[in-house]
């Protein structure tokens, strides 16, 4: 086993079977301690996204360790446990009617229907584009017909957000942004769409939501100490998702059919791509090759799918084996997790 990987994680590959997610539960552990240390420091609030992860046995490291969840659904809601802060953002409006009645309740809302919906102790956050810099013109699902996207979530109209803020009446008000694909590497991508936020808004909210892709920032603790300076003492919530599960997931498969092609060696593996790695960027476990000796993989899933592709690999040819190791697999793999063309869904393995 490559050097680096944990021995709770080796030995949870030799208890594989099949096609399998394996997660290190001391990994995902230290990574929620540490966001939690970096944004208690700066007084910002860390929240769960349950979305990112939704298996008990870190819904209960997050309920013990963070400061509350992001729900998106009525099942999400019905997941969270009592009596901890829950963020709900759904865009259906269909989980207000579920949100609990005891412990800090925050509604993001898009429509002066969800802001009525909203029960009498809930906090509204409005949710505000993360469009409005226009600096990711190609990130979004709405086609503007200039070339440009923008993002379906949110508004960017002063008097649209002013009318919620009305309807909220003498509720707290604050502001919600998400950066959904964007994945920052500093905080100035976070402060700019929080200032760009700010300015839309005609009274000063009682808290922003920043959301998540945090994932891409190598220095939390400055990050997070930059966007308290920028944003001073307004509160501020988090709500990283794959962060919490960064170096943690590996996927163990079999190989299943392997062809030797010219170029390359192609192997199917009981893993697939789109069954069980999706939003997952995952890199091959194998020995670098010598200079002039390596060998190129690809790795391909068993379904009928043309762009079942896994990734594509330079190793050791030694390392062509019966058997490939994947890491980088983030919690939305699990999520995620399902069956196609008869490919069942992957077993989930926790090592700890």
């Amino acid at each position: 086993m490559a050097a680096g990987i944990a021995n709770a994680v080796a030995a949870a590959f030799e208890r594989c079977t099949r096609a399998s997610l394996v997660f290190d539960l001391c990994a995902i552990e230290a990574n929620m301690r540490r966001v939690a240390d970096a944004a208690r420091a700066s007084r910002i609030t860390p929240l769960f996204a349950l979305k990112s992860f939704p298996h008990p046995r870190v819904v209960e490291l997050a309920a013990e360790i963070l400061d509350g969840f992001d729900a998106a659904s009525p099942a999400e809601v019905a997941s969270v446990p009592a009596n901890r802060t829950i963020s709900i953002a759904d865009p259906s409006g269909a989980a207000i009617a579920h949100a609990p009645s005891t412990g800090r309740v925050i509604v993001s809302c898009e429509t002066v229907e969800q802001v009525r919906a909203a029960p009498p102790h809930a906090d509204i956050a409005i949710r505000i584009s993360a469009s409005i810099t226009g600096r990711d013109p190609a990130i979004g699902a709405i086609l503007d017909g200039n070339g440009h996207r923008r993002s379906r979530f949110g508004l960017d109209d002063r008097a649209a957000i002013a009318e919620l803020a009305r309807a909220a009446g003498d509720r707290r008000v604050g502001i919600h942004v998400h950066h959904g694909p964007i994945t920052a590497t500093t905080a100035e991508r976070f402060i700019a769409t929080a200032r760009a936020a700010l300015a839309l808004v005609d009274t000063p909210p009682a808290f922003i939501d920043l959301g998540g892709a945090w994932h891409g920032i190598a220095d939390l603790h400055a990050a997070f100490a930059e966007v308290r300076r920028a944003l001073e003492d307004l509160e501020i919530l988090v709500e990283p998702g794959r962060l919490y599960a960064d170096g943690a997931g590996f996927a163990h498969g079999r190989v299943l059919a392997r062809r030797e092609l010219p170029d390359r060696i192609l192997q199917v593996v009981e893993l697939s791509r789109i069954c069980h790695l999706r939003w997952s960027q995952v890199d091959l476990l194998a020995r670098a090759p010598h200079p002039g000796e390596g060998a190129k993989v690809q790795l391909v899933g068993p379904t009928c799918y043309e762009e079942d592709v896994i990734g594509e690999w330079t190793v050791d040819p030694s390392q062509v084996a019966d058997r490939v190791v994947l890491r980088n697999v983030s919690g939305y793999a699990l999520a995620w997790n399902t069956s196609f063309g008869g490919v069942p869904a992957a077993d989930v393995i926790f090592a700890e």
